[in-house]
């Protein structure tokens, strides 16, 4: 690598503060010469490059082979060997969103199917109520009054335009789905927080946890989308196989930092697993909805 060029000035030249040695002690930034030839350029490029991949290498392995060693090498103190949590999210979230659009391209009609209307107005046929006069009355079935067709016709057309207002809601959802999981990120880091509440650990800690827990999850939901590119798969198969794997490393990666029975750290897994799914699925529809009503 190239030797780094260093000003023989000692004003810093991005806050004015005296530089004693190669870094300036108030904002940090290096003492380097402004303009460089291109050896210089190249080679800390280079130097930078390599010094990111390592880093990444040494961060992504154990986030996938040693669940919770990361979290634990960051709540220790052994910082400077990996990539920050946060730092680390915000790439592989990227990823995520890219594979996720492509999800959702496939399977838009499957996760709009989750949005049903009233059943009892679903089985009044529109061709049956066309047939008859709009003050005419139609039974609904037991245990609901009979309406007029006119009072029927209005209230499906209601219904077929909140729907659909519903649907494209969930669009925009996925369109800024990088915005949702950073909302997310701190309502997962508070169910564990509950969960280990008599530990009396700090809520950033588990800030951190849930970093690298939706960094493994993004990554492993980013392939698992991508799957029907090599063969068919069903929407319930990649919510099943997504659920066991985040069960899997829940379960191992709570045994590692906390140490409790293995029936504690089953059942707290089994409840994080539930109340996670939950907690994304009531947020999609939830925000969709806000969409819908307030936006559209």
């Amino acid at each position: 690598m190239s030797h780094k060029k260093y000003r023989q000035e000692t004003n810093c030249l991005n806050c004015g503060a005296e530089v004693k040695g190669k870094f300036c002690p108030e904002c940090g930034q290096e003492n380097l010469e402004v303009r460089e030839n291109i050896f210089h350029l190249v080679g800390h490029f280079i130097s930078d490059y390599f010094h990111y991949d390592s880093k990444f290498f040494r961060s992504v392995v154990p986030l996938f082979t040693k669940p919770g060693f990361l979290t634990k090498e960051y709540w220790e103190g052994r910082r400077t060997s990996y990539i920050h949590p946060l730092r680390l999210f915000f790439f592989i979230t990227i990823i995520f969103v890219v594979a996720s659009g492509y999800f959702y391209s496939h399977f838009d009609k499957e996760v709009k199917s989750a949005f049903k209307g009233d059943s009892v107005l679903a089985k009044v046929d529109d061709a049956y109520l066309a047939k008859l006069n709009d003050s005419t009355k139609v039974f609904m079935g037991k245990g609901h009054d009979s309406l007029t067709v006119k009072e029927i016709k209005r209230a499906k057309a209601t219904q077929k335009r909140q729907l659909g207002k519903l649907s494209r809601g969930t669009d925009d959802v996925f369109k800024s789905l990088k915005y949702v999981t950073f909302f997310l990120l701190p309502v997962y880091a508070l169910l564990f927080k509950l969960l280990y509440i008599r530990r009396k650990s700090f809520y950033v800690d588990h800030l951190v946890y849930m970093m690298h827990v939706q960094s493994f999850i993004y990554t492993v939901l980013s392939v698992i989308f991508l799957i029907p590119l090599l063969f068919p798969l069903s929407l319930d198969a990649i919510r099943q196989i997504s659920m066991l794997t985040i069960f899997v490393y829940l379960l191992i990666s709570l045994r590692y930092l906390y140490h409790q029975p293995w029936w504690k750290t089953i059942l707290k897994s089994l409840i994080a697993t539930f109340t996670l799914f939950v907690i994304t699925v009531i947020s999609i529809i939830g925000i969709a909805g806000i969409d819908a009503i307030f936006f559209q």
